[in-house]
């Protein structure tokens, strides 16, 4: 192992800093605006919000089992919807059936989102 002193060492990597590149630009720089990333996070946050707006809607027009291949397919928009209070399987007081029926609260975001995505459209 060879040992240089912290001068020698701080000599070689300014020389190091003020080198130029060996490598040059070889890509344009894109155009102001949106990037392609925050472009693919507004899709995935309008994917998101359609999804939940199908779950609530389906329990709103023709509420589906907990075991349904819907169920199966939509179990994270529903187990969420679930938590908030906008789904339940609770028929009358305490008293709980096998399909996930809409709330109140359920209606009220449905609606908001309606209106949120009034502005995509």
């Amino acid at each position: 192992m060879s040992v240089i002193s912290l001068e020698e060492w701080r000599k070689k990597q300014g020389k190091l800093s003020s080198s130029t590149s060996q490598s040059k630009l070889s890509s344009t720089s894109e155009k102001p605006g949106a990037t392609h990333t925050e472009t693919t996070q507004i899709e995935e946050d309008l994917d998101m919000l359609i999804a939940f707006w199908e779950v609530l809607d389906a329990a709103a027009r023709s509420p589906f089992t907990v075991k349904s291949n819907f169920a199966r397919q939509a179990a994270w928009y529903i187990s969420v919807c679930a938590s908030r209070g906008l789904l339940t399987t609770e028929v009358d007081y305490e008293i709980f059936g096998n399909k996930w029926l809409i709330t109140e609260e359920g209606h009220e975001f449905k609606e908001d989102i309606d209106e949120h995505l009034k502005n995509f459209i």
